[in-house]
């Protein structure tokens, strides 16, 4: 893509799509899984079996789209 992540982020729908980290945005529809951790690390497992973690600067973003 030539588009930067920024103006991806700004293109697609929020309630689908959610930015967390630097590098990634997820689509909501393909978490299996949300683990969280008692240091306020958030683990995202999606349905291919691919984890990843939420950047702590997403954390409070995150939390807000899920309604935690």
């Amino acid at each position: 893509m030539r588009q930067r992540l920024y103006e991806l982020e700004e293109r697609l729908d929020g309630t689908m799509f959610v930015r967390i980290s630097n590098s990634e945005i997820i689509n909501l529809k393909k978490v299996r899984k949300l683990d969280l951790s008692l240091t306020g690390t958030i683990r995202v497992l999606m349905t291919d079996g691919a984890a990843t973690y939420v950047s702590r600067r997403y954390v409070k973003k995150i939390k807000q789209v899920l309604g935690i």
